[in-house]
């Protein structure tokens, strides 16, 4: 069969192009997989934001600081992995370390029943792999006030079984089993130490102003009060909490 010129002339374009349809191909896999170029950082500003929580992290996607309300708080973290808390309730907000461990927060919550009320609020800070070791807290009862600064000694055993015990309770079927749960999560800490103990408390008790000092396991062993009638007293204290010793200003 004669071709024309015409003929010819598409017949080049059409190798022409299955050559370059070829050679892109092979650079391509020469190349490996394609890549997708970020896209630029966005910014925005905007006069008001409405939200119900807000996840602050990093670029490898773990969580730096969570602020939420009640119903999206989020629970407990250890290397990025969230488990359910048993217990906890309230706003408020989490921070976390490089590990994505939770390593502090803050809280604030309240509560009124049949005239009666609850209100507390505390700034914490954790041990690393542990629970707080230094907090700021206020607790009031019906005007019974409790605020200051408290220490904590914390054992150096990991928490992070504790927290799937505790995702385990959460979503037990039963209060019975929830409880039940709740003693193996007592019985692994003092299994390994204890969960730890108030060390120092700073601040206000009632009407006292308070200066309390613990032993290890906890136990109050000195304590510099001023009274609610302004009298200074310094009370040294035996295990069991009787007063061995007490220095008035008479």
């Amino acid at each position: 069969m004669t071709m024309t010129p015409r003929d010819r002339l598409l017949t080049a374009w059409l190798l022409a192009v299955t050559a370059l349809a070829g050679w892109t191909a092979w650079d391509r896999i020469k190349a490996g997989p394609a890549t997708t170029a970020a896209p630029p950082a966005a910014s925005a500003a905007f006069e008001e934001l409405t939200v119900e929580r807000i996840n602050v992290v990093e670029p490898n996607g773990l969580n730096r600081l969570v602020i939420s309300n009640a119903a999206r708080f989020p629970g407990l973290f250890m290397e990025g992995t969230e488990y359910r808390h048993h217990s906890r309730t309230g706003g408020g907000m989490l921070f976390f370390n490089d590990e994505g461990d939770e390593s502090g927060g803050m809280s604030f919550s309240s509560a009124r029943e049949d005239g009666a009320y609850a209100a507390s609020a505390g700034l914490f800070f954790d041990q690393y792999k542990q629970d707080q070791t230094v907090g700021v807290v206020y607790n009031d009862q019906d005007g019974r006030r409790v605020a200051g600064l408290r220490v904590w000694d914390r054992p150096d055993y990991s928490i992070g079984p504790l927290m799937e015990m505790s995702d385990r309770a959460a979503r037990a079927e039963s209060h019975a089993a929830r409880e039940a749960i709740r003693e193996e999560m007592m019985d692994y800490a003092m299994a390994r130490g204890g969960a730890g103990a108030e060390r120092l408390f700073a601040g206000k008790a009632l009407e006292d102003a308070v200066l309390r000092l613990a032993d290890p396991q906890g136990r109050p062993r000195l304590q510099l009060t001023v009274d609610g009638a302004g009298e200074p007293r310094v009370d040294f204290l035996a295990e069991d909490g009787t007063v061995l010793r007490s220095i008035t200003a008479q």
